[in-house]
């Protein structure tokens, strides 16, 4: 067995776009989540698909397309009402959910602002290329083209599709991945993002309160993390931090060019 080699850094600065070993988060439905860092952001790895909020209370279910474009309390639905699409979709849900004081996120979440989403934007290069750093690469769920896919943030965009807030239809499924930001424009319109199967961009955009939406949910501000990976020849903890970096790993990888590399984190 090889030997292993702790190093304890202290963290002036949160570390950006490291990759270190996953972790997992649960909802009031018990679902369990992988999360992924992009810059000093800690976002969960998939779309929500949680039926209660945080506090245990349930979201009412709609799939009635005549009852969806009137609903204005919180609901939710999933894919042409078929729950197949759960997994790995997630659920669609309205603003009404997205505002609602119980919080749709798991604890120590939330459904990310405006203001969030452009951070993140800008860290991946802007909205003209930022969409290829976020799409799941491949046609597993995207059609062809997916242009410029390489999901090199680990954030596995999906093109979930949206139910409409006029007719309760389903859409676009394959071809668009639409977002909620809980930030209102306003008094009807709310801040979104999307992604195009046939573009390398994720814009800002807007839509109405009644629109069915996947959410997908970043970690309440105060912690710095790290961002994820599958490796397993080391282990950084904690994760998140924000006043000392322990560092394990096997003799052979810390001796070489990896902790130049951490040393030299960008300030």
């Amino acid at each position: 067995m090889k030997n292993k080699i702790t190093i304890i850094l202290l963290v002036a600065a949160t570390i950006p776009f490291l990759n270190t070993a996953a972790q997992t988060v649960t909802d009031a439905d018990g679902n369990i989540y992988s999360t992924v860092t992009i810059g000093n952001q800690v976002w969960l790895g998939e779309n929500l698909r949680t039926t209660k909020f945080s506090n245990n209370d349930p979201i009412a279910m709609v799939l009635d397309s005549a009852q969806w474009p009137v609903q204005t309390a919180a609901a939710y639905c999933f894919y042409n009402n078929d729950s197949s699409y759960v997994n790995p979709y997630g659920n669609l849900y309205n603003w009404y959910t997205v505002n609602d004081a119980h919080n749709v996120c798991p604890a120590g979440y939330h459904v990310p602002t405006a203001a969030e989403w452009a951070n993140l934007l800008s860290f991946l290069g802007g909205e003209t290329v930022a969409g290829s750093k976020l799409k799941e690469q491949g046609f597993s769920h995207w059609l062809s083209p997916n242009t410029d896919a390489d999901n090199s943030s680990n954030f596995t965009a999906l093109p979930s599709g949206w139910r409409a807030n006029n007719n309760g239809v389903y859409e676009n499924l394959g071809y668009m991945c639409y977002l909620w930001a809980s930030t209102l424009q306003t008094a009807d319109d709310v801040d979104i993002v999307l992604i195009g199967y046939d573009s390398p961009a994720c814009y800002a955009s807007n839509s109405v309160k009644l629109t069915g939406l996947p959410v997908r949910c970043i970690q309440n501000s105060g912690a710095t993390g790290l961002n994820n990976s599958t490796r397993e020849d080391f282990a950084v903890f904690p994760n998140p931090t924000r006043d000392y970096l322990l560092l394990e790993s096997p003799d052979a990888l810390l001796g070489s060019d990896f902790i130049s590399m951490i040393l030299r984190a960008e300030k």
